[in-house]
């Protein structure tokens, strides 16, 4: 009898053993604690481009240039170039203009004064900040002012996101399940499916950014953590959207944000953009002419962005972009205190539209 008890015993722990070993681990990689493993700041597009660049000399046996009595040309004036750290805004209300913007071209001056005159008609709080992305011109109405940033942050979160698997801190493969924990109501997907689906972190990023996925993002925010992309805004000179160090789920919607940071975030992904590896093209593609466009609707232009809103008690409508205009490519970010109504699309589209035309012609 007893020889058939251990008989027994031994033939469920081989049983035991092989299903175990036939078993896909879906796991969270951080089930137990967000701060079990650290993740390092990552290197910043940007910081990359500053690199310095060392031109060839010329060969030895080069021959001489041979003087003539001819007049050397003038050089050619260094162009204007104004960092956008500096757009600081030291007034209330009231457009600034930052570079090479011609007040005295009539078209330039139209636009200006038509610009004023939907300001002075719009009773609802608004700011904006265009900037040049050749550095040489810029343009800002209460661009320091904060609002609450809405879905606008899930694009500097995602830029962190993507350098932290490409620098091969983290895999894009790597599997998170949907569990109710994540739950979270507003735009997005993933609300319609069951818990336990499994995601990719590539597939989470993309839904973060094509469908502004509420719920992709809050897995994401599980997944890599606040301190490394908190890191990353601190190097890019951003002043709002750092995420709360608690580790509770729910505080990854506590922050602010204002213009002037949201064009920092955006010429950022600019230089991203143009080093076309595979997350970069993910990103560039489901941002570009997606629905809600809240600032650049008015505009024929091609465009990436990403929108925010929130509605009562205090409601925000927010958006930021890349618009690729042929000869002089932009960031503009918009905020307001409205729900998006149709006077308010026709403001902030009307703005960007006279911005588009004239100021960044």
């Amino acid at each position: 009898m007893l020889r058939k008890v251990i008989s027994l015993l031994l033939l469920m722990a081989f049983v035991a053993a092989l299903l175990a070993s036939c078993t896909v681990d879906f796991a969270d990689p951080l089930a137990d604690s967000e701060d079990e493993r650290a993740i390092p700041t990552v290197v910043l597009p940007s910081a990359k481009m500053n690199q310095t660049v060392n031109y060839p000399m010329a060969e030895p046996d080069e021959e001489p240039s041979v003087p003539t009595d001819e007049p050397l040309p003038e050089p050619e004036p260094e162009p204007i170039m104004i960092p956008i750290r500096s757009i600081t805004q030291n007034q209330e209300n009231v457009l600034e203009f930052y570079g090479d913007v011609d007040m005295n071209d009539p078209e330039v001056a139209a636009a200006v004064q038509q610009i004023n005159e939907l300001l002075a008609g719009y009773d609802k709080p608004i700011a904006f900040c265009a900037y040049s992305l050749d550095g040489s011109r810029a343009i800002a109405y209460n661009c320091r002012e904060n609002y609450f940033s809405a879905c606008t942050i899930k694009a500097g979160y995602m830029l962190y996101c993507c350098l932290a698997i490409e620098q091969g801190i983290v895999s894009a493969d790597d599997i998170m399940i949907y569990e109710e924990k994540y739950y979270h109501g507003g735009s997005g997907k993933i609300k319609n499916a069951e818990y336990g689906t499994p995601y990719t972190i590539k597939e989470l990023i993309r839904l973060s950014l094509r469908y502004s996925d509420n719920i992709a993002y809050k897995m994401l925010v599980r997944y890599f953590g606040k301190d490394g992309y908190n890191k990353m805004m601190t190097e890019l000179g951003v002043s709002r959207l750092k995420l709360s160090s608690s580790t509770e789920i729910s505080t990854v919607w506590n922050y602010n944000t204002n213009a002037r940071d949201l064009c920092i975030i955006w010429r950022e992904l600019y230089f991203y953009f143009a080093t076309e590896t595979e997350m970069a093209q993910l990103f560039k593609t489901a941002t570009t002419n997606t629905a809600y466009n809240y600032a650049t609707k008015l505009i024929d232009e091609k465009y990436s962005h990403k929108s925010g809103d929130k509605f009562k008690p205090n409601p925000v409508y927010n958006d930021a972009a890349i618009v690729w205009k042929k000869d002089n490519p932009y960031v503009v970010a918009t905020l307001n205190g409205s729900e998006g109504e149709e006077e308010d699309e026709y403001v902030v589209g009307t703005i960007v539209k006279l911005i588009n035309d004239y100021i960044m012609k």
